[in-house]
C-alpha cells in the first residue's frame, strides 16, 4: 500500500507524467482513499496551473527564476525537506 509519504515523494512526477501505470495506479487508488492526499494534489495542480498562467504573460528572465524556484521546490520535496 501507497503511503501518504511515498505520494507526496512522487507527485511531481506523477503530475508531470513520468511513472509508469502501475505507479500510477496506485497513486490513484491512494487518492480515492485518501482525502487529505487528495486535497494535497489539488493543491499541488492549483499552484502549477497559476505558476504556469504566469509564465505564459512574464519575460523570458522572469521564466527562468520561476523554473529554478520549481526545481529546487522539487529538490526539496524528494529529500524529504
Amino acid at each position: 500500500m501507497l503511503t501518504c509519504r511515498d505520494l507526496s515523494h512522487q507527485a511531481d512526477a506523477f503530475l508531470d507524467g513520468e511513472l509508469g501505470p502501475w505507479q500510477r495506479l496506485r497513486i490513484r487508488l491512494h487518492l480515492a482513499m485518501c482525502n487529505g492526499c487528495a486535497r494535497f494534489m489539488g493543491q499541488m495542480r492549483a499552484t502549477r496551473s497559476l505558476v504556469l498562467a504566469e509564465a505564459e504573460v512574464a519575460d523570458p528572465e522572469e521564466v527562468a527564476r520561476i523554473d529554478d524556484i520549481l526545481a529546487a521546490l522539487h529538490t526539496k520535496n524528494q529529500s524529504g525537506g
